[in-house]
């Protein structure tokens, strides 16, 4: 360790970030960081490993397990620059969220205080624009973490000129196609008639966000898989990587039964 290269104890990594030292030996022991050592072998934490604690923190407050996050590392993130920029991203997000729940229970406590009552109406939207919005928060900050790996800007702007904002935006087409799929695979067949008529149609919505090109087709199955994987995800979506993979059996047998051209 040099003077110019300065390095923290554990002690003292623990103290400045408000990191536990059972947190920091767990993030060790799945492999999500690897300190120096000093001479005498006490950990030596350096900047690199900073900017990797940073990563670690803000993946583990968007809801992704450790181990989910040990792949994340190990995979294709943005260097720390692109992933501080998605980080300031979500944190405006949370504030214009934040404000916008503010200005509207200030306008609920005057319409509460001029006609003595707010009405049901009133009620459910208060709910739903207030006290839902962490729900709706978490599952955008799954997806974007997730898009933040697979999807290059290029992909972004692309899937955005074909109408597709994102699988954290509600889509009216959806929730019936995933209605439609969990009845199939109660089922068990995605070889009948109607397993691949609706790969037709769950995939024509793919094609439409991904113009058809391969290659991003594929990037938007894994960011879909990887979101999925992740509990605040998971709690709002009707749709599921079981689903996806009898959907994609049944696009292999319409395939083979002439019903969808070969991509």
């Amino acid at each position: 360790m040099t003077a110019s290269d300065p390095h923290l104890t554990l002690a003292e990594t623990c103290r400045r970030l408000g990191i536990s030292r059972k947190a920091l030996r767990l993030y060790e022991a799945h492999g999500l960081i690897a300190p120096g050592r000093t001479a005498a072998d006490w950990r030596a934490y350096g900047a690199d490993d900073i900017a990797r604690l940073h990563r670690i923190a803000a993946l583990k407050s968007f809801g992704f397990p450790l181990a989910r996050i040990a792949d994340m590392l190990s995979g294709k993130l943005p260097d720390l620059g692109g992933f501080l920029a998605f980080h300031e991203q979500v944190v405006r997000r949370d504030l214009d969220q934040a404000q916008r729940a503010e200005r509207l229970l200030k306008a609920a406590r005057a319409r509460l205080a001029e006609r003595g009552s707010l009405s049901t109406d009133d009620l459910i939207f208060l709910t739903r624009e207030t006290v839902m919005t962490d729900k709706r928060q978490a599952v955008s900050e799954v997806y974007e973490a997730a898009a933040a790996k697979h999807l290059t800007a290029e992909d972004r702007a692309a899937l955005e000129r074909n109408g597709f904002a994102g699988l954290d935006v509600p889509d009216d087409d959806w929730p019936g196609l995933h209605a439609e799929a969990a009845r199939l695979m109660a089922e068990g067949d995605p070889g009948s008639m109607a397993a691949m008529d609706l790969a037709r149609r769950w995939m024509g919505k793919v094609f439409q966000a991904t113009g058809g090109d391969p290659a991003l087709t594929r990037k938007v199955r894994d960011v879909a898989r990887e979101c999925h994987e992740a509990p605040a995800f998971q709690a709002a979506s009707t749709s599921s990587n079981t689903m996806m993979e009898f959907v994609q059996k049944a696009y292999g047998a319409a395939i083979a039964a002439g019903v969808m051209p070969k991509p």
